[in-house]
């Protein structure tokens, strides 16, 4: 690769910059954005609900009264405020510093945790998530282009590796702290505080420092945006904006955002990237939600809860997610290393995808269908889990390089939308239908053996996301990779 983007963005950087002082910034907010995912299903914070035996519960579904039910719809509100905004700060870094935006997304965050901290009712915690799924979108959208427009040439796939290694660690964090600020402070509501509180310095710096500015985007290319309103507006734009300027822009910003997302989805690499990444979130998704449940059953018995050593069934839980984070990390340090020693293209990138689904997914047939001990399935889980981890950097390379500059916080964007929305918010639930098909009828030690073939066949989607990164491979070619390209360079094609 000849050059990291257009001569002017190396030209221009603020007098605070260095590439690897924003990794570490960018890293640090990442880590505290996910430490508010674990932290709203640790046991601390989240609790227990109302029973006899415990008429008061604790956490929030104590506090609130609340069912298993509505307790689930709190992260579905987050989810829906996360997808509903992320292509809106996608498409508005188009027209906006998107460092500002940055800075003005994680102060929604900010202000909607605090909210959390403070909700008086159920009903004002809903809203607050929906508000902390608002604010984290400008993040999901904008900060991975900018370790890739600033990423050392030679080391970006580990740069990547290093961003997104943040993710598990941040959830494992986000679990101890949501255990020992309640038990410290006496109520769940500070924890919420506490990070609310830590992200404020990351707000304050991105709103008052000088920008950085993406590649592509109107704040680095002022004359693009110029020529793109012209091109898709060629005709009395200037007359129209006079005439009804509040209607004809918000009709043009429609039409442009309209002929972004047909754009990225022309680009065939990327079409092929979304479905493969797909299909591998929602096998990580019945992973998370099932994978602890089903072990517990499976060499535990049903409903057990007992047992000595680090080995019982009541350590399950805290086995399998000590397990995800450490392969998690591992597995996304390894990928983003051989990645780039294999050298960073698009077809090497599709390729080491591809392996790592389907020797993942051999590894843990093996660990749901023969392993017959708890630590014999856990060594294979473990080995497996990190197989498939070793793509977690490839595919965040490909999802800022199979799509013109201009327009990758939208690739991102739609990518975050199609992985949770067709991923792993559908197959949890889907995978409990068949486990419950299953074990009708059964007696409770058959029917939790069934959780081998419920997981087996979950596990198969591992060899679609495989197929589909080769056939992301095969379409791979001149024209596809769109780094060191510019604004001016995407017009011309």
């Amino acid at each position: 690769m000849a050059k990291e983007g257009p001569k002017h963005a190396v030209n221009a950087h603020p007098r605070w910059f260095t590439p690897l002082r924003l990794l570490g910034i960018f890293c640090m907010t990442n880590l505290v954005v996910y430490l508010d995912r674990g932290l709203i299903a640790s046991n601390g914070v989240n609790g227990s609900p109302r029973t006899v035996e415990d008429p008061r519960g604790s956490g929030i579904q104590g506090e609130f009264g609340l069912s298993y039910f509505q307790d689930g719809l709190l992260p579905a509100f987050f989810m829906v405020g996360l997808l509903l905004s992320s292509p809106v700060f996608a498409e508005a870094c188009k027209h906006v510093s998107g460092f500002r935006l940055l800075g003005a997304g994680m102060g929604v965050w900010a202000a909607a945790v605090l909210g959390c901290g403070g909700a008086p009712s159920f009903g004002w915690l809903l809203v607050a998530r929906a508000f902390v799924g608002v604010g984290e979108a400008s993040f999901v959208a904008l900060a991975a282009p900018f370790i890739d427009d600033f990423a050392p040439v030679s080391q970006k796939t580990r740069w990547f590796a290093a961003f997104y290694l943040c993710i598990p660690v941040g959830f494992a964090a986000g679990y101890i702290v949501g255990g020992l600020l309640p038990a410290l402070l006496g109520s769940w509501r500070w924890a919420f505080v506490a990070e609310g509180l830590a992200m404020t310095p990351f707000i304050a710096f991105a709103l008052t420092a000088q920008p950085l500015h993406l590649r592509g985007s109107s704040s680095s290319s002022s004359s693009h945006r110029s020529r793109f309103s012209n091109h898709h507006h060629p005709h009395n734009h200037q007359h129209l904006q006079q005439q009804h300027p509040t209607a004809s822009r918000w009709r043009a910003l429609l039409r442009e955002f309209g002929a972004d997302v047909a754009t990225v989805c022309r680009q065939r690499v990327w079409v092929a990237v979304c479905a493969a990444y797909t299909a591998y979130v929602a096998v990580l998704g019945v992973y998370a939600y099932w994978g602890p449940q089903a072990g517990r059953q499976l060499f535990f018995g049903p409903g057990s809860g007992s047992g000595s050593g680090s080995g019982g069934g009541e350590n399950a839980d805290m086995v399998f997610g000590g397990v995800t984070v450490l392969t998690g990390v591992l597995g996304s340090v390894a990928g983003g290393w051989a990645l780039d020693s294999l050298g960073a293209s698009l077809r090497s990138a599709c390729l080491l995808s591809a392996g790592s689904c389907v020797a993942g997914m051999a590894v843990l047939l093996v660990a749901f269908g023969a392993a017959g001990s708890f630590a014999g399935f856990m060594a294979a889980f473990a080995v497996g889990q990190l197989l498939i981890f070793l793509l977690q950097a490839p595919v965040a390379a490909l999802g800022m390089w199979c799509v013109p500059p201009a327009l990758r916080p939208l690739g991102a964007s739609l990518m975050t939308v199609s992985i949770h929305l067709l991923g792993d918010v559908p197959s949890p639930p889907l995978v409990g239908l068949l486990q419950g098909r299953l074990a009708a009828g059964k007696d409770p030690a058959a029917a939790a053996q069934q959780w081998r073939v419920s997981l087996s066949v979950c596990s198969l989607l591992l060899l679609v996301s495989g197929g589909l990164f080769l056939v992301a491979a095969w379409q791979a070619g001149p024209g596809t990779d769109y780094r060191g390209k510019t604004g001016e360079d995407e017009e011309e094609e």
